[in-house]
């Protein structure tokens, strides 16, 4: 593709089909991209398979159709999205912390690394404290799983390939498998003495995974009161995702 104008023409094929992606209501298959753009099939399955790579289409495997992915929404301004996503989700995390008495969180996934980008800490001396900005470990505690757990499928398997005891690799993917089942994750004392977590994922309007939401603080805390903190922290990441 050294010709200028072959290259100008596949931008405008790529510009067409994600045009016709961020305005449809629904996901869209090839077939249906096709009828609606005029660009042959191999083309449009081609261009696709780049996207989905690079993350800037996403495919649901279920009905094998097309929509925007996170990245070609937030590459170019994570900042502004993280600032939207808290502020949505701080009144939620608020009422969260006022029910339970313990510190909400809420972390994402940014390349390989685990991140907090947003807390809310109750008015108690004994608490688990947490701040924006602050890493979080993947391989360890209920708020780095389910990033783990929910991340797409190709960013987990590096993340795992890449740890030198593979024996440990091994049982953080059933560890995990069984996250992904349940739909959450509960820790006591795995990542930081004496605390305990718990934590879900957050999807947004069309089931992507978004962001972790979870509480934490001391695991005796925890002690016969999961099942009704779990739905506590289930609801508010529920409301979340209905506003994005």
């Amino acid at each position: 593709m050294n010709d200028p104008k072959e290259r100008l023409d596949a931008v405008g094929k790529v510009v067409q089909i994600m045009d016709l992606l961020c305005t449809s209501d629904e996901t869209l298959t090839i077939r249906e991209i096709e009828t609606r753009s005029g660009i042959p099939r191999s083309t449009v399955h081609r261009f696709l398979t780049s996207l989905e790579q690079q993350e800037w289409v996403y495919r649901d495997t279920h009905s094998d159709s097309y929509r925007p992915g996170i990245r070609f929404f937030l590459l170019h301004n994570l900042g502004t999205f993280y600032q939207e996503l808290t502020e949505i989700a701080d009144p939620i995390m608020n009422e969260l912390v006022k029910t339970t008495g313990k510190t909400a969180i809420m972390s994402v996934l940014e390349g390989t690394t685990g991140l907090c980008i947003h807390t809310v800490e109750p008015l108690l001396s004994m608490k688990f404290v947490a701040h924006k900005g602050m890493t979080i470990p993947l391989h360890t505690g209920a708020t780095g799983k389910v990033l783990l757990a929910f991340c797409k499928d190709r960013t987990r398997d590096r993340i795992l390939s890449s740890m030198t005891d593979q024996g440990r690799a091994s049982s953080l993917r059933h560890q995990i498998e069984t996250i992904r089942a349940q739909g959450y994750a509960v820790s006591k004392e795995e990542w930081i003495e004496h605390a305990g977590d718990i934590s879900v994922p957050v999807f947004d309007s069309k089931g992507f995974f978004v962001a972790q939401l979870g509480i934490a603080g001391l695991a005796s805390s925890f002690d016969d009161h999961e099942e009704e903190l779990l739905k506590l922290v289930r609801d508010g990441a529920s409301k979340i995702a209905k506003s994005l």
